[in-house]
């Protein structure tokens, strides 16, 4: 009898249990259907700080290096065959133009140009008296001819005589320093060959290779900014672009007059050059707002009118210790300069306006 009472209560128990899985099992199942908020979509957009760009115009400069080297170089040739007698001034001496640097010895020379004078005042007498008879009829025209032409021929025949007892005495062409010796009291120099070098050093060259781009944005007397090895900085103008390029290099080659007034600056010393181009308009940024896209390129990211981020490519046009300078992008834009990391082309942002400086940089 106990067990009949046991197993009507399990039944009942049963059925009370299936009855109330029909009366929560589908509100549970709705309430589990129900979408979950987006965490995201909670906190709204990420947020970026711009600031106002504005493009203005900048004055970009080509680094290149070069190296000093004089002005003019001239190697000194003997124009006569003659012993050396006396060197006036050695190497390393710093020489006027006409200043004697050597004498070769005179030998008869002095004697030949003064016997050539002496024969230009007979052809010149015998001249005079020619045409004085011609004049009255007592010489023939072929007499005078014959008496002019063999004056100009001792008038020729004195100034060699002349030249060869000048070029005795070997002169400095212009002023400059004896870089080179080659001869020696002693020695017997000939005709074209060397005697000496000598070097313009006032002006110093400055001499460098530009690219076939950058040639094109300089030009001839810019001011240009040069530092030496040794730190000595330099100001000098752009004196020669070369019309054609290096076959071999497809470079140009570009100088730049320097004053050199005490001959401080020797040749051969290597100078770091900056040669003004063309103005352009350009972005002035901090160098932390720039990004690489997923091509590698070089750029900036910007906020459009609608907060959309674009990525913009940029050309580095000039560098400085507190920003650098870009081109390649819209006059006016508003430049993610944090958070650009964060975000990518095409995601709508929230844009905080950053403070700046009196000159516009961040």
């Amino acid at each position: 009898m106990k067990k009949s009472y046991v197993l009507a209560l399990l039944i009942t128990a049963g059925a009370a249990l299936w009855v109330a899985s029909g009366m929560f099992g589908p509100a549970t199942k709705d309430k589990a259907a129900e979408p979950v908020p987006d965490a995201a979509q909670e906190q709204g957009p990420v947020q970026v700080q711009v600031v106002e760009s504005h493009a203005a115009p900048v004055t970009a400069k080509v680094a290149v290096t070069g190296r000093t080297q004089a002005a003019r170089r001239v190697d000194m040739k003997s124009e006569i065959a003659a012993q050396v007698e006396e060197v006036v001034v050695r190497r390393g001496g710093v020489v006027k133009e006409g200043d004697v640097i050597a004498r070769l010895m005179k030998a008869d020379r002095a004697a030949r140009a003064a016997e050539a004078r002496e024969r230009v005042k007979q052809r010149e007498i015998e001249y005079n008296a020619a045409k004085e008879l011609q004049a009255k009829g007592f010489n023939s025209r072929v007499r005078l001819a014959q008496s002019s032409a063999e004056l100009q021929a001792a008038k020729a025949e004195s100034h060699r005589a002349d030249l060869d007892l000048a070029n005795t005495e070997i002169k400095a062409p212009f002023d400059g320093v004896i870089a080179e010796q080659m001869i020696e009291v002693g020695d017997y120099a000939e005709i074209g060959k060397a005697t000496f070098t000598i070097v313009d050093l006032d002006p110093i060259r400055l001499s460098a290779f530009v690219t076939e781009k950058q040639v094109a944005s300089i030009a001839s007397g810019a001011p240009v900014a040069a530092v030496l090895l040794n730190g000595v900085a330099v100001e000098g103008t752009l004196s020669y672009i070369a019309p054609a390029a290096d076959p071999a290099t497809r470079t140009f080659r570009i100088e730049v007059d320097v004053a050199n007034p005490e001959g401080r600056i020797v040749e051969g010393m290597t100078a770091s050059l900056r040669i003004p181009m063309a103005a352009i308009t350009a972005h002035r940024i901090a160098q932390s707002s720039l990004t690489l896209d997923d091509a590698g390129r070089v750029g900036i990211k910007a906020v459009d009118a609608g907060d959309k981020v674009l990525f913009h490519p940029v050309t580095i046009v000039a560098d400085e210790a507190d920003g650098m300078w870009v081109a390649g992008l819209p006059d006016e834009l508003r430049v993610i300069t944090v958070g650009q990391d964060y975000v990518a082309p095409g995601e709508i942002v929230a844009p905080v306006v950053a403070v700046t400086g009196k000159d516009g940089a961040p």
